[in-house]
């Protein structure tokens, strides 16, 4: 049937109400939204306080430190951190009360394949993990004294042992790397699980893990021997890792 301009007037009104209605109720669902969120945030159980240090640090290179938002669990404080998978400090823990750490042997309970070098690549990370702490906690100077002998422990210091375990390991392949090493086939494959304690007390543990991380192994990882960029891991790993231990020590300041 042919409407009349009247019948396409009152159409068109008829329209704009209910977009009205639609752009009104919108907003108003918008405004209770907010205010819900509002309302969630503030009664979290998520705190932060001198002893639970959250957000941005200043490195003293002048990197931006993320170590992630703090919450209560298990008798201390885990950290969502974007580079380890798991940050647990036990309540009252204070890395400044300690003179020593002692680093000891790396461990292993990672499954590979039985081949020389095979072998040959696990045991440098096994060796490479311990070198590469030692050398970034001293340059953080986080400590009086860094040990990786416990014979070196001097008498009388109050001392942090850090017990570390290669749970899963692959040397990777140069051949998977060259048809896809950028989608990180191939790419070796390493994952540390640490516990420092004080007097067999755990007061730090962690979890983390790499595979392939810089932009040499994505992009042409094909052309690097496989232990090279496990080495590569490894240096990553104890970045991130000395640098959340510099920033809950108060090492690094927040980012302004």
């Amino acid at each position: 049937m042919r409407q009349t301009p009247l019948h396409l007037m009152q159409t068109k009104c008829s329209l704009l109400r209910s977009g009205s209605v639609l752009v009104l109720g919108l907003i108003t669902a918008h405004l209770v939204g907010c205010a819900s969120t509002g309302d969630k945030s503030a009664t979290t159980t998520t705190t932060t306080t001198a002893a639970q240090p959250a957000g941005k640090f200043r490195a003293d290179d002048n990197r931006v430190i993320d170590i992630g938002r703090p919450a209560t669990a298990e008798g201390g404080t885990v950290y969502k951190n974007p580079h380890l998978e798991k940050c647990w400090v036990a309540d009252g823990f204070d890395l400044k009360g300690y003179d020593t750490l002692y680093i000891a042997p790396a461990h292993s309970t990672a499954k590979f394949p039985d081949k020389p070098e095979d072998k040959m690549v696990h045991d440098r990370a096994m060796e490479g993990l311990v070198t590469e702490l030692a050398r970034s906690l001293q340059a953080k100077n986080l400590f009086r004294q860094v040990v990786t002998r416990e014979s070196d422990i001097p008498a009388g210091s109050k001392t942090l042992r850090l017990e570390n375990t290669i749970t899963d390991f692959s040397k990777g392949g140069g051949a998977a790397r060259y048809f896809a090493g950028l989608y990180g086939a191939g790419q070796p494959i390493l994952r540390v699980e640490g516990t420092l304690s004080d007097g067999g007390r755990p007061v730090f543990t962690y979890t983390a893990h790499r595979s392939g991380v810089s932009a040499g192994a994505r992009m042409s990882g094909a052309f690097m021997k496989d232990e090279d960029i496990q080495i590569q891991d490894v240096r990553s790993l104890v970045l991130d890792l000395t640098d959340f231990m510099a920033a809950i020590a108060g090492k690094y300041p927040p980012k302004s």
